[in-house]
Order: structure tokens, then sequence, then C-alpha cells
């Protein structure tokens, strides 16, 4: 917006050049037109300057005086708004820095810069070019302007710098933990600067000076926008966060290693178990182990499971590691948290589910990893390595009966070595591209989130991570998952993939998709012939399991046709219309195609999604 001033100096300083000029040149037809053009433009350009030279005159100061004091009055002006750009320059570049110290003097400059125009603009002089109705709405958003950038300065700026100040990013981190006052005075600050941010930015893009000079308003809107720069996408995720911590107090969260090569429709077998424990007002991340030394080897019996899910899910439910049959990963989680609380006599205040692509994301911002076997994980290899790479190098044709153990302490230190290096590396600069692994996982399930109380939940559910089946009748989902049921390691070479045709709309609003779900087993003759049973489990690499399809809310299935000539039993879950067959088998090469109608509830007009198991085709 100061550019603003500034730009109105050059034009009314510039003109008697211009004037000149125009009477020299421009002879061709054509030019006649630029001339024309460039003479309003420049009558348009000498109104400033004369307006305050007519003020002059009025106020009783003639002659060359006069027309000194006009010059030196708006001298003055474009002096004074490179100054104010520059301390709005350094007030940024303060805050950037995380400097208190900085951030409070450089808006004590700033604000005497406003001082210093408000005060150029109040002298009668600019009062009586107040007057003239052509520039009163001109200096009225210059105005306008200067008040908000003192806004974005004593709203944004100084309680900022005394977050800084009281609570410094050094303090963030104790020995192998974080500091959880820290972290709750920056979510709070963020929550407050936050819609002041949006509401500054919004009312200096509405402000309209005249003579085009509105692009003029972008950079200094853009410079105050940047000063939450990459958290501004955190927001939506912020109360989660908030709730996640809590003030403080004792909490002991789950954090479970879901393997995609032991895929099930939640996700994969939790062959690895760590836990998020707050103490004392610290934040840590504990050891993972094996899931056997984990969770019971039962399920409690508090977890009550239902004749429903004994027919869909068959006799897995009865072992908690095996729970993860269920692709409703809020039930899952809350009996993972039931048998560790009976092994472990701790309470549990919530579940976090990690998948080894979230392992590689996140090797993409913090650096590589090196296993105790010289292994190297980095942010493009990872997810392979985990996956495939170490199954064939120590589970191969000719690997011993103890390697399977040895490669599963490879993966629980993994994730061991991946949080520990996300703990001593931690960067609050990198806030917003840790929220971009968690937000990306989020929506295909390599993220997911339980929290016991019920408010904290409803929060992971808006966040769109709690890994829920489809409850939205208005934003309909099609569930398309699959279980391998035989012990191996083939869900690296299972492929899903789902076709839906456009609707055909129903009398009643509702809709009606045509949907075809592949399921497909890539193993080569290759990748069989140097695997070991590990691998390749009880069948040669045929891959054996359930499948499950969900109706969305309030939407129906129908013509469930399988290509293998098999019937798919039908039944409901969770309110939900459901088809399911166990023992599928997939030979290597082949592929088993499901076909079925999905009919949406009446009036629904967003279109159909899928919500499917999260498999690993995109990573080979």
């Amino acid at each position: 917006m100061i550019g603003g001033l500034i730009y109105m100096d050059e034009m009314s300083f510039e003109w008697s050049e211009h004037e000149h000029h125009s009477h020299h040149s421009h002879n061709s037809g054509n030019s006649h037109h630029h001339h024309s053009h460039h003479t309003k433009k420049h009558k348009r350009k000498r109104i400033i300057i004369g307006v305050v030279i007519a003020v002059i005159l009025i106020l009783g100061l003639g002659g060359a005086f006069g027309a000194v004091t006009a010059k030196k009055e708006i001298s003055d002006i474009k002096q004074q708004a490179v100054v104010l750009k520059a301390d709005l320059k350094n007030v940024l570049s303060a805050l950037k820095a995380q400097d208190a110290d900085s951030t409070f003097a450089a808006c004590d400059e700033l604000d005497i810069a406003l001082d210093n125009i408000n005060a150029t603009l109040d002298k009668p002089l600019w009062r009586m070019v107040y007057k003239v109705p052509k520039f009163k709405g001109y200096i009225d958003s210059v105005e306008k302007l200067l008040s908000l950038v003192d806004e974005a300065s004593n709203d944004i700026a100084r309680p900022t710098a005394a977050v800084f100040e009281e609570y410094p990013l050094s303090e963030l981190k104790v020995d192998d933990g974080f500091n959880i006052t820290v972290i709750n005075a920056y979510l709070s600050l963020l929550e407050d600067i936050e819609p002041k941010i949006d509401d500054i930015v919004y009312s200096m893009n509405q402000v309209n000076l005249p003579m085009g000079l509105n692009s003029m308003i972008s950079d200094y809107s853009t410079q105050i926008a940047s000063m939450t720069g990459s958290y501004d996408n955190l927001k939506e995720f912020l109360p989660l966060f908030k709730a996640f911590i809590g003030d403080g107090s004792d909490r002991t969260y789950l954090l479970a290693a879901q393997n995609s090569s032991e895929i099930r429709a939640s996700g994969g077998f939790p062959g690895s178990v760590g836990t998020i424990r707050i103490r004392d007002g610290i934040l840590s991340i504990g050891d993972f182990s094996s899931v056997y030394n984990v969770l019971s080897t039962h399920t409690p019996s508090a977890a009550g499971i239902t004749d429903e899910e004994k027919e869909l899910f068959g006799s897995w439910m009865n072992a908690p590691r095996d729970a993860c049959f269920d692709p409703a990963f809020e039930r899952v989680a809350y009996i993972w948290a039931l048998a560790y609380e009976q092994k472990n006599f701790e309470h549990v205040n919530g579940v976090v589910s990690l998948t080894p692509a979230i392992i590689q994301n996140m090797l993409g911002y913090i650096g590589n990893v090196t296993l105790s076997d010289g292994t190297e994980l980095t942010g493009d290899n990872a997810t392979q390595v985990l996956q495939y790479d170490l199954y064939y190098k120590y589970l191969n044709a000719n690997a011993s009966s103890s390697a399977g153990d040895y490669v599963d302490n490879l993966f629980a230190e993994t994730a061991k070595v991946t949080m520990a290096k996300l703990v001593s590396d931690f960067d609050v600069k990198k806030a917003g591209d840790y929220y971009k692994v968690f937000s990306d996982g989020a929506k295909n399930r390599t993220v997911m989130m339980w929290m016991e109380d019920e408010a904290e939940q409803a929060l992971v559910k808006n966040a769109g991570c709690s890994g829920g089946l489809n409850d939205d009748s208005e934003n309909p989902e099609t569930g398309v998952y699959f279980s391998i049921s035989d012990p191996c390691k083939l869900g690296w070479f299972l492929n899903i993939d789902t076709q839906i045709s456009e609707p055909v709309v129903n009398s009643n609003g509702s809709s009606t998709y045509e949907v075809t779900a592949t399921y497909s087993n890539t193993l080569s003759d290759n990748d069989k012939i140097n695997a070991g049973r590990y691998i390749l489990g009880s069948y040669g690499g045929t891959i054996t399991g359930y499948i499950h399809i969900f109706a969305p809310a309030g939407g129906s299935i129908s013509d469930i046709e399988m290509s293998n000539g098999d019937t798919m039993y039908t039944g409901n879950y969770n309110n939900l219309q459901v088809a399911y067959r166990f023992g599928n088998s997939i030979a290597p090469g082949s592929s088993i195609t499901v076909t079925y109608k999905i009919t949406t509830a009446s009036g629904v007009t967003n279109p159909l999604g899928v919500n499917s198991t999260p498999t690993l085709q995109n990573y080979r």
C-alpha cells in the first residue's frame, strides 16, 4: 500500500518530462491514438501536484515558494513510505529469525514510521487535499492500509515476540523429549493470530486504490500472511494437536507400526508397537517392541467381541494382534488399547498407527537412517527396502530358521531410530513439512489415530484421520478391503484397483454406480524362485485371504459377482451393508475381480469415492 504513495509521488513529478516529450513525437496516424492516450494519462498525473499547489495558493503561499512547498510535501510522503516499507520488512525478518528483542525493536521503528506518515497526512495542506472529492477516497484507502499495518504490528508481531521471549524455542527439547508447556504456548499463539492474519489480509485486499494501484497492495498482504508461513495449513489440525498433548498431565499413547507386507484390512499386522508418553510435562517416544511382548495373547473380554464381528472376521478377533482384519480402525485401536492395558497395567489414552510408507515420507524431511546391519534407509527407498529388499536378503530360499526373528528386530529398530532422529533433529521451521506427512497419510489410511475421550475422538474424525468406515451419506465411499490370512510377506505383491462408472440418477434422487474391484497377485517367477517359505507362505506364493466390500452410509450394495464364480455373503456392520468372503486364493500372475452396484442415499450429489486398504503397488 505504501507503494501506492510512492507511485503517487512518481506520477506527480514525471509529468513535465512526459508532457514535453509528447509535443515532439508521434507524428504517424497510429501514433495519434497513442498520443491521445498519454495526454489523458499525463493530465491525470498532473492532478495531484496541481491540487496541492492550488491548496497552497488558497493558504496564501504563492510563487516559487508555493511550488517548492508542494514538492517538499509529496517528497516527504515518498521518503516516509520508503522507511515504512523497510521497517515492515525488518519486522518480518526478526519474526522469521525467532528473535524477540529484534522483533520488538523493529515494531517500535514501524510504529514511529506510521506515526510520521499519519502526522504528515494530518497537516492542513493534506486535509485541504482531502476535501477534493477525487482524492478523498484515495487518502481514506491509504489511511485504512496504514491502520492495518498497525494492527499487524500490535496484534500479531508483538504477541508473537512475547511468546518468543517467554518460551524460547531453545527450551522446546528436553533431553530426548519435548516440553509440553512450550508446545502449548506456540499452539495457543497460532490459534490466536491465525484468524487475525486472515482478517487483516482479507481487509487489505478489499481496499480499493485508484489509478490501477491495487497491485501494490498484494505485496504487503502477502508479506503479512507470511508471518506464519508454512503453519497456515496446519490450523485445521491445531485443535487435534492440542487435545493430543493435553495440558501436560500424564498420558500414554500406543504407536503401532503396521506391516503392509502382512496386509490387513485396516493396514497391516502390527509387528512392532512403541509408546508416546507424557510425564511431568515432557513428551517422549519410547522403544518399539514385538507385538507379542506388548499386547495380551487373547482379546480382553471388556472388548465385547460381537457375533457380527465373529461372522465377518472369523476367529481372528480372538487375538488382539489380529483385530486389524476389521477395516474400522477405531474398533481395532480400542482392542489394542485394552490388550496393552491388560498386559502392562498402564492406561492407554489413544493409539497412533503408521505404515512403512510414512517412514519413507518422514525420512524425506529428517534425513537418512542406517540400521545395525548397515542398511541405509532414505526418503526414496525406505518402503521397498523394508517391504521387499530385506526379506529377500535374509528370508530367501536359503534362509535359516532364525532369520525371521532377525528381520522382525530390524523392523522394530527402524521405527526406533526414525523416531529418535525425528526427536534429535527436530526443527520447528519444518513444522509445515511434518504436517504434510501427517495430512497426506491421513488421506490414504497410512496414518490413523484413535482417542479414548469421545470429544477428542470427534476432533480426530474432523481431521480425517480416524480410519473409520464411511458414516457421512453426503460424502459416500465404498470400502474395498483385503486381509491376508496366511502367514507370509506377500503384501508387497498385492494390487487393489477400483474403477467406478458414471452414475445413473434414479427417480428417488439416489445414484447408482457400477463398481469393479480387482485384486491381483503380481509375484513373478523369479521372485517366487528366490523366496523362502517365510515370504511365500503355505501355498507357494498364492495370496489367500478375506475380501470385504462395504456400501456407503445410507446406501446399498447389489448385483455382486466374482470373476472366479464364487459367491460373496452379505451382512451389516456399523449400520453399513457389507459383502464378504473368506478363503479367496489369488495365484501368482492372477487376479480376482468383483463387480457390484452401489446405490447412494437419495438426494446425494457428491460422487462416490473409495476407501481402501493401503497397498504398496506405488512403491514397486
